[in-house]
Order: C-alpha cells, then structure tokens, then sequence
C-alpha cells in the first residue's frame, strides 16, 4: 500500500511539473490524492480487524489535510469493506448459537453491511426484523499481532524523529478496547445499558437486543431503517434540519461524558442512521466505555482551568493530569498551553455563534496541534483520553461536516458549571 502512494504521489510530481495553469495543476493534485484514498480504501478495507481500525481513524481525522473527492473515497472505510463469503462465518454463527442458530428464519446468506471485525446479515427472529452481526474467524486472535506490528512501526518513526516517548500504555489501551469491541456479549450488555439510559427520548433510537441469539462472536439486534450519517449530508438536507441534528449530537455527547459517565467512543458515522421518522439510531456499542465520577471531575476542572487562558494554570493542570511529562522543556509547555487554548477557543464567548467551518480557527488550530507535537520528546498521547477524545474529535469533525454555526455558551455552563471566564481569542 505505501509502495502504491508513493508511486502515484511521484507521477503526480511529474505531472505537475508540466502543468501549464493552476487550475489544471489543482486538478492533477486533486486527483492524486483521490486515487492515493482509494489505494488505503482497497488495502485496509480487505486487511480488516485492528489495522483496519487505524484507516478509519484516518478517514475521520483527515478532513483538515485532504480535499472533499479524497474524504468522500475515506468515508467508505466508515460504512463499507469487502464481506466474506457466508461459507467463512457460518461456522462462528453454528458454534456461538447452537440449535438457537435455527431460530434464525430466512437469514440472507449475502451480507448487507460489513466492517473492521465483522458483518452483518438480515434475518428475522420471532417474526421481527434483526441485525445478525457476525464476527470474521480469528479476528480476536489476531489483534495482539496486528498491534504489535503498527507498534513496531510507531516505535521506528520515535526513533527516527530522536523521541524518548514510550508508547506501552497508549498501546495496551488500544489493546484492551479493541478485545473489548471483538467481545459481543460486552457489546450487548453496552447496548441494553444505553437503551436503558436514552430512555423514552425520541430524538434517538438504540435497537433492542436479543440475548437468546447472540453470543461472544454474534449480536443480534432490531433491524434499524435509515441512511449513514455521511450519506445524509450528502442529501444536502435544510440548514434548520443540520442545525437540530448538530444540536442532538453535542446534546447527546454532553450526557453521555458528563452526566451518564458511559460514552460510545466510536464517531464511525457509519454507527449513525438517520431514520425515515426522523430520529438518530445509535448501533455500535462494542467501544463504550465508562468514565468514573472522580475522573470526570478532574476532566472538568482542567476545563475550567483552560478557559482561563493562563499558560501556567494550564501547564500545572496538565502535568497533574498526566498529559504533559514534566520532563518537557519551555518550548513544549508553552506549546501545550497554546494548544489547550486552542481547544477551548470555540467556547469564548466573542466567538459565538461558533462557525464549525471558520477556515482561520482550523488554520490556528492546525498549528498549534503541529508546534506542540514538534516540541515533544517524551511525553505519550494520554491513555485515559485516547478515546474519550477520538469521540470529541469525531464530534467536532461532524460538526464541521454539518456546516452549523451553533451558540455554544449553554453547552460550556454544562459542562463546566459556569460560565467561560478567560480572556479574549490572541
């Protein structure tokens, strides 16, 4: 796969040195990176379990360095990979179910959907339409190895750029999350414990489970109708429709982190449908993950601390926090705080309404995340928030998708408890 990008990023560097016009220029860069997705799109979407995770991280947290041709091509990674032939997981369906497995009536051999760890099947049970989601054969044995083999690569770049980060706890979270997700009855239990805490909110819709015909490897639930959320906005829906669906969707992240303290960390779009009645269907629990209260306190006040715009508050926050080393030198902290700020930003008040698409904060953002990487030498990306941010980050990306200017004072009082106190945007 790399040997294949590289090859068309020199072709494309060819090509454009005989460009004649910017415009025919643009183009050709355009093109080279479509076809620089579609090469990650056709290898990762047949390598599957873990390695595959990592490509749809990409595909969501790509939208500040690749042009709309290029995501659409990601967002593939998202909602749709190469199924197996139903001879490969009927196996796991006979073994995990037993004689349950001939309940299952008028089960479609063609898969409708298929994903990093597995695929699903329409069928119906008791006469009602379900979701039989079936693990791929020896994916869970085989996360350990493709950890490993990403961490080796990661390990080789620090070595390279002469960091002395060490990445084992960043790594056993993404080890113990990824058993987590390949676990379906974990996944189920994720799934009842959501149901139950949505409630009879009809925004949403969390589609019930059915335990006597799932398993480690199967999850059976209600068939949800709908299109992704990436395909949605593709209908170009009313500005008043994206607004409402922007306003559930950070309504919803503020219960999950800061009222619930249980968080489905996954911003797969491709987890998202958008029903004919309207509502939200929330499907993939395998990553839900629960945050402590103790934790969530701490979470906050460093929030709080952000918001007060000084370097040094931030600074002392973040080492006690455990997302700086103290070991950095001045140049990292000050990074740090900057970035932190950055962060934050969205929420000041002289900022609101917030333009999710304000071409200058991505710019200012962009660099801030850029200097403070640079500046590093031994501090890991923060194991507890790993996820926790991959969700904020696929939030803020949605956001952004949606194209919504949003008032975000009443989401900061929620979060924080008051109002934001720093001073004004440098």
């Amino acid at each position: 796969m790399a040997g294949r990008v590289a090859g068309r990023e020199v072709r494309q560097r060819v090509q454009g040195s005989f460009e004649q016009s910017l415009e025919r220029l643009a183009r050709s860069e355009v093109g080279a990176r479509v076809d620089q997705a579609k090469i990650v799109v056709e290898t990762l979407g047949q390598l599957k379990g873990a390695v595959m995770k990592a490509g749809q991280l990409l595909s969501i947290d790509a939208s500040e360095f690749l042009p709309p041709e290029a995501l659409d091509v990601l967002a593939k990674l998202q909602s749709e990979a190469d199924p197996v032939d139903f001879s490969v997981v009927e196996p796991v369906l006979r073994e995990d179910l037993g004689d349950a497995y001939e309940r299952l009536e008028a089960l479609e051999p063609k898969a409708f959907a298929a994903a990093s760890i597995g695929q699903v099947h329409r069928a119906f049970f008791e006469g009602e339409p379900v979701a039989v989601k079936v693990q791929y054969p020896g994916i869970a044995e085989s996360i350990d190895s493709d950890l490993a083999a990403l961490r080796r690569v990661t390990q080789s770049w620090l070595r390279v750029s002469g960091r002395q980060v060490k990445m084992d706890e960043t790594f056993e979270e993404l080890r113990q999350i990824l058993h987590q997700e390949a676990d379906y009855a974990q996944e189920l239990a994720n799934l009842n414990r959501y149901g139950a805490l949505i409630g009879d909110d009809d925004r949403f819709r969390v589609p019930r489970g059915y335990e006597a015909v799932s398993g480690p490897r199967v999850l059976t639930m209600a068939w949800a109708e709908g299109q992704s959320l990436h395909a949605w906005i593709r209908t170009e829906p009313y500005p008043a429709d994206r607004l409402d669906m922007a306003h559930r969707v950070m309504d919803l992240y503020c219960k999950e982190f800061f009222e619930w303290g249980f968080v489905q960390t996954d911003p797969n779009h491709g987890n998202f449908l958008v029903a004919p009645d309207g509502r939200l269907a929330l499907l993939d629990f395998g990553a839900a993950l629960t945050y402590e209260r103790d934790f969530r306190k701490k979470y906050v006040k460093l929030l709080a601390v952000m918001g007060t715009g000084s370097d040094e508050a931030i600074v002392e926050a973040g080492i006690e926090f455990g997302l700086l080393d103290p070991r950095e030198g001045e140049d990292a902290r000050l990074s740090f705080a900057e970035l932190l700020k950055r962060a934050v930003e969205p929420f000041h008040p002289s900022l609101q309404p917030f333009h999710f698409r304000d071409p200058d904060y991505a710019a200012r953002a962009r660099t801030a995340g850029v200097r403070f990487v640079q500046s590093l030498r031994y501090t890991p990306p923060p194991r507890q928030l790993l996820f926790l941010h991959r969700k904020l980050g696929g939030v803020f990306n949605l956001m952004k998708r949606l194209d919504v200017t949003l008032d975000l004072t009443p989401y900061w009082e929620r979060m924080v408890g008051a109002r934001f106190e720093g001073p004004p945007a440098a």
